[in-house]
């Protein structure tokens, strides 16, 4: 006999658990097992654990909401990225967090995070070959900067040859 249908926001709550789950990297298989045993349903009986079914329900609605979100823009996708880094952070085991290792492991999160919140200025190159265009190459350059680089790369190998 099934069991009573569980309230929308029941359901909410445990699609947003499970992605949580998801977000911290675990196994569909174990996602499974721990709904079946953690989510419980009530019936008249009182309350049962739900079935691997509905679990597997749970985690198909936890991936389908989560791939709609996927079409999110840069911002979103910042914002995200930053927030698992910090659960990085938080997940951290407290017997490393005090030791010189767990602090350098800290220290690189934080970095990471400060990069994706554009905290630091984006690194500058310059090569000073001609003077008066100089080659001016930022971090992460496009394909017209590569081409301007390889212009001014064939020019240089034409001055060495003379």
């Amino acid at each position: 006999m099934p069991g009573a249908k569980a309230t929308k926001i029941e359901t909410e709550r445990r699609v947003f658990i499970i992605q949580g789950w998801i977000i911290n990297g675990v196994p569909d298989y174990l996602i499974l097992k721990q709904c079946e045993q953690q989510f419980k349903n009530q019936t008249k009986d009182g309350e049962k654990p739900i079935g691997l079914r509905q679990a597997k329900n749970l985690l198909a609605k936890a991936y389908e909401i989560w791939h709609e979100n996927q079409v999110a823009d840069v911002e979103q996708k910042r914002a995200l990225a930053i927030a698992g880094l910090k659960q990085d952070i938080r997940n951290m085991k407290d017997e490393f967090k005090g030791t010189p290792r767990g602090m350098a492991v800290i220290n690189n999160i934080k970095k990471e995070i400060h990069k994706l919140e554009a905290l630091h200025p984006a690194k500058k190159v310059v090569f000073q070959g001609d003077k008066d265009n100089p080659i001016i190459v930022e971090e992460g350059f496009g394909p017209e900067k590569e081409a301007r680089l390889r212009q001014l790369a064939a020019k240089a190998a034409e001055a060495l040859k003379q």
